[in-house]
């Protein structure tokens, strides 16, 4: 595993067409390749040491979703948990409080601020919530999640369109939110095979200290494919030794 120490030129332009899915059916052989490593994916990784760790769903998923990547946590020795609202139905200004009481009563139950793990939109709640609630997140690590334009470079872009979203003032209010920083470790996992989010726009420019980590799959093996836990895990082991 190795942080990029320069990030690509590459710049979103746009968002990606419908026909860009094709990428996502390589989902089925990462599936099959995981559940056929079973436990033997988790083979010298470093463990954890009882630290709390939230996973948040992406658009449109459930719990379901990241039921193989928290049981592995679980197994490293992580007390990961899902997030336990129930879809991710993207209505942010809801989503957010939700948690925010949650991971408020996780502190209290564990005396510690809690790690944050994000697959896609899921990842950009993490990173709001890192903003401006510091006390209550130890870390956040975000899976082909916008950093930049919100739905504006995702495969939904039309769709947000449709429904009368100005997504050039989506942009710019996310742009400006990006003068409130995240002090915590933030480690941004994408891939250039994404089908659904435009890869350049998952990139941090603007936190100094986000690190990189570039992993080859789909969008959707992001959080099923055995090769990216492995990245996830030590990334993981990294940040908790940062904190």
């Amino acid at each position: 595993m190795k942080y990029l120490e320069q990030l690509p030129p590459n710049r979103p332009g746009r968002s990606p067409h419908i026909s860009m899915m094709w990428r996502e059916s390589r989902f089925a052989y990462e599936w099959l390749r995981s559940r056929w490593l079973g436990e033997r994916v988790l083979q010298g990784l470093p463990h954890g040491q009882g630290q709390c760790v939230m996973l948040l769903p992406g658009y449109d998923t459930d719990d379901k979703t990241l039921a193989t990547l928290c049981q592995r946590l679980t197994q490293l020795g992580y007390d990961a948990r899902t997030w336990g609202i129930g879809r991710n139905h993207g209505r942010i200004h809801k989503i957010i409080p939700e948690l925010v009481k949650t991971l408020t009563q996780w502190q209290q139950e564990t005396t510690k601020p809690v790690a944050l793990i994000g697959w896609s939109l899921g990842g950009f709640i993490a990173r709001e919530i890192a903003r401006d609630h510091p006390e209550l997140v130890a870390s956040v690590m975000t899976l082909g999640s916008p950093a930049v334009g919100g739905p504006k470079y995702t495969i939904t872009a039309a769709a947000y369109r449709k429904q009368g979203h100005d997504l050039d003032q989506i942009e710019a209010e996310m742009a400006k939110r990006d003068a409130i920083p995240i002090q915590c470790p933030l480690t941004v996992v994408f891939t250039r095979k994404d089908g659904i989010v435009k890869w350049p726009a998952t990139l941090d420019r603007v936190t100094t200290h986000a690190r990189h980590l570039e992993v080859s799959s789909s969008h959707i093996g992001l959080v099923s494919d055995a090769k990216v836990f492995r990245v996830i895990a030590r990334a993981l082991a990294d940040q908790t030794t940062a904190t």
